[in-house]
């Protein structure tokens, strides 16, 4: 019993020095996604795949390390919410924008300021799979 009441402790400790953000992604193309504190620091970025969801955490306390009684104001631990989340195409095109983005929020990259467009992607110039022929044979391999 008192095994348990520790872990719910330090789980409840881990969560006082970190944020989360749900970021989805429905667009159809593939979108990296960055995140930054309300000061401009870069906090991190994750590719998300068109359609899907990623949960992206922010880390920035560390627990049960003491460095004295200024610690927290030394080290960065300073609120770094409310968080923004731009979002790029993957040719590194600006798609959108959402800024003041709490802890626990869900971020829509469809409902973000911004162009919400990307470039279709390239085209291969040549087959990619074994197999595939080209549609318009030549006359001189065509049979009769």
């Amino acid at each position: 019993m008192r095994f348990l009441f520790y872990v719910a402790l330090s789980m409840m400790c881990t969560l006082l020095h970190a944020g989360s953000v749900r970021l989805i992604n429905n667009s159809s193309y593939d979108l990296r996604a960055v995140i930054r504190g309300s000061d401009g620091s870069y906090l991190g970025e994750v590719v998300v795949p068109a359609q899907n969801s990623i949960s992206w955490q922010d880390s920035y306390g560390s627990v049960g390390q003491s460095r004295g009684p200024n610690a927290q104001m030394e080290s960065g631990y300073r609120s770094k919410t409310p968080y923004s989340v731009l979002w790029y195409c993957m040719d590194g095109k600006d798609y959108g924008l959402c800024d003041t983005v709490s802890t626990g929020a869900v971020v829509l990259s469809q409902g973000c300021a911004g162009a919400r467009q990307c470039n279709p992607p390239k085209k291969n110039k040549y087959p990619t799979t074994p197999g595939e022929h080209n549609i318009n044979p030549s006359p001189e391999n065509a049979s009769p």
